[in-house]
């Protein structure tokens, strides 16, 4: 049963659909993967804009000018109101205006005050825990222990000199061997069908030609890796835009996967470099405990 398994293929296909212009922004897929018996689809679809534009514009017109003869007519109501409030007596409005600010200054000093007495409160903790330290630290001098909280320092990650060091080091063992599993990983993905249609053009014509060139070296190797492939490379020197739509069915056997990582991970430069990461952690935590 676990040799059938791995060695029936699983079947995935990729429809995506790619629109970019100034007018006009499109973005469509759908990718399928069959194993046995199981079957399933993801879609990948971004709104359209709705053909109603117009209509809705000619809408939201006349509700604006609706709303602003409605705020025409408010305007005067309220001019109204305030050309029969202002005879009112001026002395009174003072009054409560000079009340009104006399309780908000009375609390802003209650506030003020509070505030005082807390920052007191904290430093009077502060300065009791200060002492409290360094009694017991000459306790401790004085019966021959050490203070722990001094000598234990906050564990932290890797410095960034040590994450170069080690990133070095990745890259001069692991070099052979991830170019291996890579290699070992596209032999085992099987392309049954390709077939793509590009338009592109960026802002820089020179830049339209270097990506021309580039994704005809790409094709170059699609066709050596596959016999139904198809391939239409359009660039635009004129306009920016991106026009894409492809078509792609790929076969992967599970074991094809399986091998390859396990030859990469029992491999004899992965094992001596994760032997010297666990050395160098276990050395520096001996020399922290001592």
């Amino acid at each position: 049963m676990v040799l059938f398994i791995l060695f029936t293929a699983i079947g995935l296909t990729f429809k995506l659909k790619i629109l970019s212009l100034e007018e006009k922004k499109e973005l469509k897929g759908i990718f399928t993967v069959k194993w046995l018996l199981f079957s399933h689809t993801f879609s990948i679809e971004e709104p359209e804009e709705s053909e109603s534009l117009p209509e809705e514009s000619e809408k939201l017109k006349k509700d604006k000018a609706v709303k602003g003869e409605q705020s025409e007519i408010d305007l005067k109501k309220t001019e109204k109101v305030r050309v029969t409030t202002e005879p009112q007596d001026k002395t009174e409005v003072k009054k409560k205006r000079d009340i009104e600010e006399r309780d908000i200054e009375k609390e802003r000093e209650v506030e003020k005050e509070r505030e005082v007495e807390k920052e007191r409160e904290v430093e009077k903790e502060i300065i009791e825990e200060n002492e409290k330290k360094e009694k017991r630290s000459i306790i401790e001098k004085i019966r021959g222990k050490k203070n722990p909280e001094i000598e234990k320092a906050p564990e932290s990650g890797m410095t960034s000199r040590e994450k170069l060091h080690w990133g070095m080091e990745a890259f001069r063992s692991l070099r052979r061997p991830l170019f291996r599993l890579f290699s070992d990983l596209l032999n085992g993905i099987k392309i049954k069908r390709l077939e793509s249609y590009v338009m592109f053009g960026l802002s820089d014509p020179a830049d339209t030609g270097m990506l021309c060139g580039f994704i005809h070296a790409v094709t170059g190797l699609a066709y050596s890796r596959c016999k139904n492939c198809s391939f239409s490379i359009n660039p635009v020197f004129m306009n920016p835009m991106v026009d894409f739509k492809g078509d792609m069915e790929i076969r992967v056997r599970i074991y094809s996967l399986i091998y390859p990582m396990l030859k990469f991970m029992f491999n004899r430069k992965t094992l001596s470099f994760t032997y010297s990461i666990i050395k160098e952690k276990l050395w520096g935590k001996q020399k922290l405990n001592s």
